[in-house]
C-alpha cells in the first residue's frame, strides 16, 4: 500500500462530454457548455494545488495530477462534486494509484493466452515505468466508466411546459435567444430549464467589446478582429450566399501510442504542453490566414466559432466555404508548431529517439444546412475523422496528416458516415478519392480555388454527368473542353491533369495527358466530384466571384 506523504498519480476524464456540450443546436448553449467545463478545469487546478498536488496535464476534459497519497481520496471526491455542482448534469470519472505496480516482465511466457497478452504488451511499446503507470490508470478509468450505474436525474412532470432548447426538462425561465442590443430587432424569447439556462447564461454573456468563451477570447486577443462574434448560428452564416454550416473536428494521430513511449514525467509534461500550445497557435494562425478579410469587416460577423481546443483536439463550427482551407492550413502548422515547442528550451530541447519522426493530425469535416442538428454533425465529423486517421496510418512507420469531408445538400438524420459514402460508388465507378493526405489536400485546394471561379452552371453540368457514370461524364467533360477557345482549352486540360494525379495510385497509375478517371483495385475513380463539391461550397463565400458561362 502507499505510504502517507508519498506522491501518487490521479487521473480523470469527463463522462459523455459531447452529449453535454452538443445537447442542443443553440450556439450560446454550445459555447456555454464548453465554457462551464473549462471553468471546472480551472477550479480543479486550484483544488489540487491547495491539497499539495502538482499538475502534469489538464485540458480537454481530461487531467493527470500528482497528489499526496493521503489526500487522493479527498481530491477525488472534491473533483466529482465540483463538476456536478457547477454543471448540474456533467459527471467525471476519477481514479488514483492505490497499490504499486509490479515489475515489468522480462521473459516471454510460453503458454497460449499469456503469450498473446505478452505480444500485445510488446506492441504497446511502453517507454518506462511512468508510461506503465499512466497506461494502467487509463485502463482503470475505462473500467470505472463502464461500471457506472448512476446518472444525474432531473424530474420532468407529465404536464407542464418543456424546455425549448433540450425538450427534456421542465422550463423555468424565459430569456432572449441571444444578447439584446446586438440587433435593431429584439431577439425572440425562449423558455429554458435549469441546465440549459445555466449554459445559456455562460454562452450569451461576455465582457464589453470582448469575445465570449475562453478560446474565442484568446483568438480575439491574438487577431484583434474588427468583426463581431456571432451571437447564434444564423449570424455565423449571415455573410454566406447559401446557409450551410460545417463541423470541423481535428485530432492528433496516434497520440495515445506516443504517450506510451515517454520515458519520464518530464517528457510527458513537455509533450502535453507542446500539443496544447502548438494546437492553439496552429488554429489561430490558420483562421487568421483564411478568414482574415471577413474578420476585418466592422459590420460583419466572424464566419466561425471555436467550440473547444483540448490538447491535440480541435472542435470548430465554420462556414463551409472556409472549412477545407482552414483544415489544410491547420494541419500544416500543427506539425511545425508541435515539433518546435518540443525542441524549444521550454520543452525538452531534444527529440526523443523512441518517438516518431513527426507528430501529425487528421481532420473530418461534416457539412449540412444551418438548421441541421449539431449533435448529428458532430457524430458525422467523428466518423469522418476516423476515416482520415485510417488514411494517415496506411504506413505506420511514416504517419501523415489527412483530411476528408462529407456534404449533405439535403438533410438526412443519421449518425453514420459510411452509408452516406456509398452514394459515391456506382458499380465499378468511384466518384471520390477521399480521404486525402496533407500533400494531396494542398494540391486539391489549388484546383478548388480554380473551379470556384467557374460558372455554377458548368460545375453542375459536370457533377450531374459524373453521377450518370463513366462514359457519360467522359463525353460531357471532353466535349465541353473541345468547344472552347484554344487558350481556355489548354487551361482545362492542365486542370484535368492535376485532378487526375489526385486520384492516382502508384500501382495503378496511368500517363494519360488529361485523365478524368484513374484505375484502382476495384475499377475506376475520379477526384473531380470532390473538387466540384468543395468549389461549390467555396463559391458561397462573399469574397469569391464566379465567371460567366
Amino acid at each position: 500500500m502507499t505510504r502517507e506523504g508519498q506522491m501518487i498519480l490521479l487521473h480523470g476524464d469527463v463522462d459523455a462530454i459531447k452529449e453535454f456540450v452538443f445537447e442542443t443546436s443553440s450556439l450560446p448553449q454550445i459555447r456555454g457548455g464548453s465554457q462551464l467545463l473549462v471553468e471546472c478545469e480551472e477550479e480543479v487546478r486550484k483544488r489540487i494545488e491547495q491539497l499539495g498536488g502538482e499538475e502534469i496535464y489538464c485540458s480537454g476534459g481530461s487531467f493527470l495530477f500528482k497528489v499526496p497519497a493521503d489526500k487522493a481520496k479527498a481530491a477525488k471526491r472534491a473533483i466529482e462534486e465540483l463538476y456536478l455542482n457547477h454543471t448540474l448534469v456533467a459527471t467525471v470519472t476519477v481514479v488514483y494509484e492505490q497499490d504499486p505496480l509490479g515489475p515489468a516482465l522480462t521473459d516471454s511466457p510460453q503458454d497460449g493466452w499469456a503469450r498473446r497478452l505478452w505480444g500485445a504488451h510488446q506492441q504497446a511499446q511502453q517507454g518506462g515505468d511512468f508510461a506503465r503507470r499512466v497506461a494502467f490508470l487509463s485502463a482503470l478509468v475505462r473500467e470505472a466508466k463502464v461500471q457506472k450505474c448512476e446518472t444525474p436525474f432531473l424530474e420532468a412532470f407529465p404536464f407542464g411546459r418543456r424546455c425549448e432548447a433540450c425538450g427534456k426538462r421542465m422550463a423555468m425561465e424565459e430569456v432572449p435567444r441571444y444578447e439584446p442590443g446586438e440587433e435593431e430587432i429584439a431577439p425572440e424569447k425562449v423558455a429554458l430549464c435549469q441546465v440549459c439556462l445555466q449554459r445559456h447564461q455562460k454562452g450569451v454573456r461576455g465582457k464589453k467589446d470582448k469575445a465570449r468563451g475562453k478560446f474565442n477570447q484568446e483568438f480575439w486577443d491574438f487577431a484583434s478582429p474588427q468583426a463581431k462574434q456571432p451571437p447564434d448560428l444564423d449570424h455565423l452564416v449571415k455573410s454566406a450566399r447559401r446557409k450551410y454550416i460545417a463541423f470541423l473536428y481535428a485530432d492528433g494521430n496516434d497520440i495515445g501510442r506516443l504517450l506510451q513511449r515517454v520515458q519520464s514525467e518530464e517528457e510527458f509534461k513537455a509533450l502535453s504542453k507542446a500539443l496544447e500550445e502548438g494546437t492553439r497557435q496552429a488554429l489561430f494562425e490558420a483562421l487568421q490566414q483564411v478568414c482574415g478579410q471577413e474578420l476585418q469587416k466592422r459590420e460583419g460577423y466572424w464566419p466561425f466559432e471555436i467550440v473547444n481546443i483540448g490538447g491535440d483536439d480541435v472542435t470548430l463550427l465554420i462556414q463551409p466555404g472556409y472549412a477545407w482551407e482552414v483544415a489544410v492550413e491547420f494541419l500544416q502548422r500543427f506539425e511545425k508548431e508541435v515539433e518546435s515547442r518540443v525542441m524549444a528550451n521550454a520543452g525538452l530541447g531534444y527529440w526523443p529517439q523512441a518517438w516518431p519522426k513527426k507528430i501529425t493530425a487528421s481532420c473530418g469535416i461534416a457539412i449540412a444546412d444551418v438548421k441541421y442538428p449539431v449533435r448529428y454533425l458532430e457524430r458525422l465529423a467523428s466518423e469522418l475523422l476516423k476515416e482520415a486517421k485510417r488514411e494517415a496510418k496506411v504506413d505506420p512507420d511514416n504517419l501523415r496528416s489527412a483530411v476528408t469531408f462529407l456534404w449533405l445538400p439535403n438533410p438526412i438524420a443519421t449518425e453514420k458516415a459510411a452509408p452516406l459514402m456509398t452514394y459515391y460508388r456506382r458499380d465499378k465507378w468511384e466518384l471520390t478519392a477521399r480521404p486525402y493526405r496533407l500533400e494531396e489536400a494542398k494540391r486539391l485546394m489549388e484546383q478548388v480555388q480554380t473551379a470556384s471561379r467557374w460558372s455554377r452552371t458548368l460545375r453542375h453540368r459536370w457533377g450531374e454527368a459524373l453521377e450518370k457514370g463513366g462514359w457519360v461524364s467522359l463525353n460531357t467533360v471532353y466535349y465541353d473542353i473541345a468547344r472552347r477557345q484554344e487558350e481556355q482549352r489548354a487551361q482545362f486540360v492542365g486542370f484535368l491533369a492535376e485532378v487526375g494525379r489526385l486520384a492516382q495510385q502508384k500501382e495503378f497509375g496511368t500517363n494519360a495527358p488529361a485523365p478524368l478517371w484513374q484505375p484502382y483495385e476495384k475499377g475506376w475513380r475520379t477526384a473531380l466530384l470532390d473538387v466540384l463539391e468543395l468549389a461549390e461550397l467555396r463559391a458561397t463565400r462573399p469574397d469569391v466571384r464566379e465567371e460567366g458561362e
